[in-house]
C-alpha cells in the first residue's frame, strides 16, 4: 500500500513538471532563444524536475531540491546546466526561481540570469570532451599494441575496457629448458602517450636483452668505402665496400685532445677587463682637507 502511494505521487509530480517544462520550452521557442528547437522532458522523482534540451546538445535542468525546508525556501526551483561527464572545470552558478511563478517568469529568469554564464562555459566543456575522446582513443590503440606484443596483457587479466589505464600479466619464460614466471605491470598515462612498465623476477639473460634495447648508444654497423687517397689502396679495395662494426665512444667533457708530437695545445685566451685602474684618484694617505669635490672647487671654512 505504501509503495502504491509513492508511485501515485511520483506519477502526479511527473505529470505536473512535464506540463511546466513544456510550457517553458514553448515560450523559449516562441521567443526564438538560441534559434529555437527546445524540447522538455520530465524527471522520474518524488519532488519533481524537468530538463530543457537544445539541438546544440546543451541543456538546462530545473529541479526542486529543498522540499524539506519551510516557507518559500521549500518551494524553490534550482536551475542548473548539463555538462559532459568529461568536464571538471568551473561551472556556471545556479539560480533559483519560485515554484509558484508562471512559466513566463521562469523562462525570463533562465534567459536573463542563467543562460549568459552557462553559454560562456559550454564551449570550454565541449573542448574538454573532445580532448578526452582523443585521449580515450589513444589509450585504446596503445592497449591493442601491448596486447599484440604480449597477449596475456589483455583486458581479462585485470578487467576494464579497451581504454583501461592498467594491465597485469604473468608470463612463463623458458630459460635453458626451465620455466621462470615473470610478472609484468603496464600503466598508461592519461593521454595514452607513455607507459610506466614494471617487470618483476626477470631472468638475468632476458633482463640484459631488455637493457640492450634501451641502450641509447648501440654499436654502429654500416658500409665504409675507402677513399682514393687511402694508403696502399688497390683499385679493388677502393671499389669493394667493407662492413665495419664499431661502437660509439663519447669523450668526457674534461678530456683534452691528443696531438701529434711537434704540436702544442693552444693556451686558453686571457681576457682583459674592459676598465682600467684610474690614476687620478686620491691616494689613501692624502688628507681629506686637500681633496677637491668634483665640480665644486676647494672647500672654504665658515667664519665662526
Amino acid at each position: 500500500m505504501h509503495s502504491n502511494v509513492i508511485d501515485r505521487r511520483m506519477q502526479e509530480t511527473h505529470d505536473d513538471f512535464a506540463a511546466r517544462g513544456q510550457a517553458v520550452a514553448d515560450i523559449l521557442n516562441a521567443e526564438d532563444i538560441q534559434g529555437g528547437g527546445w524540447t522538455a522532458t520530465a524527471g522520474s522523482n518524488l519532488y519533481g524536475s524537468f530538463t530543457l534540451h537544445h539541438p546544440a546538445d546543451f541543456a538546462v535542468h530545473v529541479a526542486r531540491l529543498t522540499p524539506n525546508l519551510a516557507g518559500a525556501a521549500g518551494r524553490r526551483l534550482t536551475v542548473d546546466g548539463h555538462y559532459p561527464r568529461e568536464f571538471h572545470g568551473d561551472r556556471a552558478p545556479t539560480i533559483g526561481v519560485g515554484l509558484d511563478q508562471p512559466a513566463t517568469w521562469v523562462a525570463r529568469r533562465i534567459v536573463t540570469r542563467f543562460l549568459p554564464a552557462y553559454l560562456n562555459v559550454w564551449p570550454t566543456a565541449m573542448l574538454h570532451k573532445r580532448r578526452e575522446e582523443q585521449h580515450t582513443a589513444s589509450r585504446t590503440r596503445l592497449n591493442a599494441r601491448l596486447e599484440r606484443a604480449l597477449p596475456p596483457l589483455g583486458p581479462g587479466a585485470v578487467g576494464g575496457g579497451a581504454d583501461r589505464l592498467q594491465s597485469y600479466a604473468s608470463v612463463n619464460h623458458q630459460v635453458e629448458g626451465e620455466g621462470t614466471m615473470c610478472r609484468v605491470k603496464a600503466r598508461l598515462n592519461h593521454p595514452g602517450t607513455a607507459v610506466d612498465l614494471r617487470l618483476d623476477w626477470v631472468p638475468a639473460d632476458l633482463a640484459v636483452r631488455i637493457l640492450e634495447v634501451l641502450n641509447p648508444a648501440p654499436p654502429l654497423e654500416g658500409r665504409v668505402i675507402p677513399g682514393a687517397r687511402a694508403l696502399n689502396a688497390s683499385p679493388e679495395a677502393i671499389a669493394t665496400p667493407q662492413v665495419l662494426v664499431g661502437e660509439v665512444v663519447r669523450e668526457t667533457q674534461g678530456r683534452r685532445p691528443q696531438l701529434t708530437e711537434g704540436w702544442r695545445v693552444p693556451a686558453p685566451p686571457v681576457y682583459e677587463p674592459w676598465f682600467a685602474a684610474s690614476r687620478k684618484r686620491r691616494p689613501l694617505g692624502m688628507p681629506r682637507a686637500e681633496a677637491v669635490d668634483a665640480g665644486r672647487g676647494p672647500r672654504r671654512r665658515r667664519a665662526v
